[in-house]
C-alpha cells in the first residue's frame, strides 16, 4: 500500500470547511438571534424597539429608553434535522438522516437606569453555532461525522439619551468559542481507488479571548421609530488545539493498521476564524393603539470566509482551504397585538439569504435560503415579565448538481434537506 498523504488528507482538509460551516450556522448557516422571547417571536425584528433588557444584545441604544432597570434571560431549544440523497450514479436513492439533536443558545441579559438619560447594560449570548451529526454509516463520514461549535458573547454596553427622541449606544464584545469536529480518515493506494476506513480523527479546541465592539442608535418620534446596530468582526485564533486519531480495530487490508499509525498520530493544529461582522436598520409604527409592526434588514460580512490555514505540528499535513462566502442579508418583519394591559399576541417573518455557494455546500452544515415564520405570546404582570414562542425554519431542497454537472469541491454530490423547529421561553423582571 502507498502511503498517499494527499488522498489521506482530504478529509483532514475538510475539518477547516466543518470549522467555517459550523460557524456560519444561520444567518444562511446558523446565525444565531433568538436571545429573548419577545424579539425571537418577532422573528428579530427588533431593532427599533427597547420593551425589555434584550435590548442590550438587539440595540444597546434602546437603554436609554427603558422605564426601569431590569433583569431579562431565557433559553430556547433548537431542533435541526436535515437528509441526504447521493446523486446517481454514486450513489442509490437511500435516504441518510442527520442525528436527531437538541441545541440551547442563552440569552441573558441586565440593562441598569442611572437616570432618565443614562444608562448601562451586559448581555451573554451565543450568537454563532450549532452542529450537524450524522449516522456512522454515512457516506459522507470522511467529510463530517459530528460537529459542534459554540460561541460565547459578553457584551457590556453604554446608552446616553442625546435628545428626548434620539439615543447611542457603544460597547464591548469579549468573545470565545469552542469547538469539536469528528470525521473518519481514509488511506487511498492510488488516485481514483475509493480508499480504505482506517480511523477518524477528532479536533477540539478553545478560542484566545477576542474583543471587538458594537455602536448602535435609537430615533422615536410619536409613533415612528428607528433603530441602527452594528457588530464587528470578531478574529478568533485556535492555537494548540488537539487533533487526535483512533485507528479502528480488525482493519483487514494489509499493512493498514501500520500506515495509518505512522501517518495518524494525535498532535497539535493551530487555525484562526472570523465570526462575521453584521449590521441591522429598521423602522417600527404604532398603527393603532394595541397594534404595532417593524421591518428591519440585516447584512452580513460573510466574505470574511474566503480561505481557511490549517497549521499542524507536522508541516507536510498544513493545508490553506478557499471557501468563497459571499457578503449575504436579511429581511425581517414582525407584529405585536395588545389583546389587554398583560397579554400580548406576536408574529413573525424572515427571509434569509444564504452566503453559501453551491461548491461549498457539503455534510458539514448544508445550507440555501431560508424562510423563518414565528409565533409568540407575552404576558406582564406587576414587575414580571414572561415570553415564550415558536418557530419553523425552512430551508428545503438544495443539490450540489446544476446541468446535470456535479459543483461540490470535494467530489460529494447530491441533495440536502433541512429545516429546523425552535421553541423559546424567557422571563423578566422590573427592579
Amino acid at each position: 500500500m502507498k502511503n498517499n498523504l494527499k488522498g489521506l488528507f482530504v478529509g483532514t482538509m475538510l475539518v477547516a470547511g466543518l470549522l467555517v460551516h459550523n460557524n456560519s450556522a444561520r444567518a444562511g448557516g446558523f446565525n444565531l438571534y433568538e436571545f429573548g422571547g419577545r424579539a425571537s417571536a418577532l422573528a428579530g425584528a427588533i431593532v427599533a424597539q427597547s420593551a425589555d433588557a434584550s435590548t442590550v444584545f438587539y440595540n444597546p441604544a434602546g437603554i436609554a429608553f427603558l422605564e426601569n432597570s431590569q433583569f431579562y434571560g431565557g433559553v430556547t431549544l433548537i431542533f435541526p434535522r436535515g437528509n441526504f440523497v447521493g446523486a446517481s450514479p454514486i450513489f442509490d436513492d437511500t435516504v441518510h438522516e442527520s442525528v436527531a439533536n437538541v441545541f440551547t443558545p442563552i440569552g441573558i441579559h441586565y440593562a441598569h437606569k442611572f437616570n432618565e438619560n443614562l444608562g448601562a447594560g451586559l448581555s451573554i449570548t451565543n450568537p454563532f453555532g450549532l452542529g450537524l451529526e450524522w449516522e456512522d454509516d454515512f457516506p459522507g463520514r470522511g467529510i463530517s461525522k459530528n460537529a459542534l461549535v459554540e460561541s460565547f458573547y459578553i457584551s457590556p454596553v453604554v446608552a446616553y439619551k442625546i435628545t428626548p427622541n434620539f439615543s447611542i449606544g457603544v460597547g464591548a464584545d469579549v468573545v470565545i468559542a469552542k469547538i469539536e469536529l469528528t470525521r473518519n480518515v481514509y488511506l487511498f493506494d492510488s488516485e481514483g481507488s475509493p480508499g480504505y476506513d482506517v480511523g477518524e480523527i477528532t479536533m477540539t479546541g478553545t478560542s484566545d479571548l477576542a474583543i471587538g465592539f458594537n455602536l448602535s442608535a435609537q430615533y422615536r418620534a410619536n409613533k415612528l421609530s428607528l433603530g441602527f446596530m452594528y457588530r464587528h468582526t470578531i478574529e478568533n485564533k485556535f492555537n494548540e488545539g488537539d487533533a487526535e486519531f483512533t485507528i479502528f480495530d480488525g482493519l483487514t487490508v494489509p499493512q493498514a493498521s501500520a500506515v495509518a499509525a505512522a501517518v495518524l498520530a494525535d498532535q497539535k493544529v493551530n487555525t484562526a476564524l472570523d465570526f462575521p461582522a453584521f449590521l441591522s436598520v429598521g423602522a417600527h409604527y404604532q398603527l393603532t393603539d394595541k397594534l404595532g409592526v417593524e421591518a428591519d434588514y440585516m447584512w452580513f460580512k460573510w466574505s470574511v470566509f474566503d480561505e481557511l490555514t490549517l497549521d499542524f505540528d507536522n508541516d507536510a499535513l498544513n493545508q490553506t482551504i478557499p471557501f468563497d462566502y459571499a457578503n449575504a442579508w436579511q429581511f425581517r418583519v414582525g407584529g405585536e397585538y395588545a389583546i389587554n394591559e398583560q397579554l400580548d399576541l406576536r408574529a413573525g417573518y424572515i427571509f434569509d439569504k444564504t452566503p453559501q455557494p453551491i461548491e461549498s455546500v457539503s455534510p458539514l452544515l448544508p445550507d440555501d435560503d431560508r424562510h423563518d415564520f414565528s409565533i409568540g405570546f407575552g404576558y406582564t404582570t406587576g414587575k414580571y415579565i414572561f415570553d415564550a414562542g415558536y418557530m419553523f425554519v425552512n430551508i428545503g431542497d438544495r443539490s450540489t448538481v446544476e446541468d446535470g454537472e456535479g459543483q461540490n469541491h470535494n467530489g460529494f454530490n447530491g441533495t440536502y434537506n433541512s429545516n429546523a423547529s425552535l421553541l423559546w421561553a424567557s422571563f423578566g423582571m422590573n427592579f
